[in-house]
Order: structure tokens, then C-alpha cells, then sequence
């Protein structure tokens, strides 16, 4: 006979579940953006060794458009900071879910002990 685990121990268990997501959802983007960092940082070494009047294209939808060394330079940092932003607060993020899951694996391991249930099972462990 199959026995059902309390309501609340399912709860716990489920926001256990959608927590480790989370982060996953947040370490795929955040890989994401170290990579496009590094990309970034690639170009901005070759720009540095062209001359300011060197011919430069970018591409803008399907077609390319030529513009100045300077104005690459200057959306590239933007770019860059914009991205940096955005991995600070990515990072925070992945802190924080992984406090939330270490406290949420905890709980669970509380209840289930209380609960007469040996250990998490079938339960994913830890963090990334």
C-alpha cells in the first residue's frame, strides 16, 4: 500500500522542487552573460588595435552597416555594463536560492524524521 505524505510536507517538498529550478533557470543565464562578457571583451581587444579611422561593419538585422571604431567602442561598454548589472543581480539571486534551498533541505529532513520517513529519498540534494 502506497501511503500519502502530509499536505504540508508535499508543500515543503514542492517548493523545494520549484526553488532548485529557479536557480537552475539562473545559472543556465548567468553562464549566459559570462559568456557574452567574454565576447564582448574579445572585440574590445581587436578594436584596440585598429587605427580610429579603420573601416568597421556591424550587423543590424541582415544587413551590414559600416560605422566608426569610436561608436562600436562606446555600445560595446555600454553592452558590457549593461550585462555586468545584470550578472551582480544574477549572482545575488543564485546566493540567496541556494540559502533557500539549504534551509528548505533542512525543514524537509525535520519533517520527514517527525514524520517517521527515512531520509529525502528519491529527493535531489543540494544546490547547482
Amino acid at each position: 500500500m502506497v501511503e500519502r505524505l502530509p499536505p504540508d510536507l508535499e508543500a515543503k517538498y514542492n517548493k523545494y522542487l520549484k526553488t532548485r529550478e529557479t536557480l537552475m533557470v539562473v545559472l543556465r543565464e548567468k553562464t549566459a552573460i559570462e559568456a557574452n562578457l567574454a565576447e564582448i571583451d574579445n572585440v574590445l581587444r581587436t578594436l584596440q588595435d585598429l587605427s580610429d579611422d579603420a573601416e568597421i561593419f556591424k550587423a543590424v538585422g541582415y544587413i551590414m552597416v559600416r560605422t566608426s571604431k569610436n561608436d562600436v567602442v562606446k555600445e560595446l561598454e555600454q553592452r558590457k555594463e549593461d550585462l555586468q548589472l545584470r550578472l551582480t543581480v544574477l549572482k545575488q539571486q543564485e546566493e540567496s536560492l541556494k540559502k533557500e534551498l539549504e534551509r528548505l533541505e533542512s525543514e524537509l529532513k525535520r519533517m520527514l524524521e517527525g514524520a517517521g520517513v527515512g531520509g529525502l529519498g528519491g529527493a535531489p540534494r543540494g544546490g547547482a
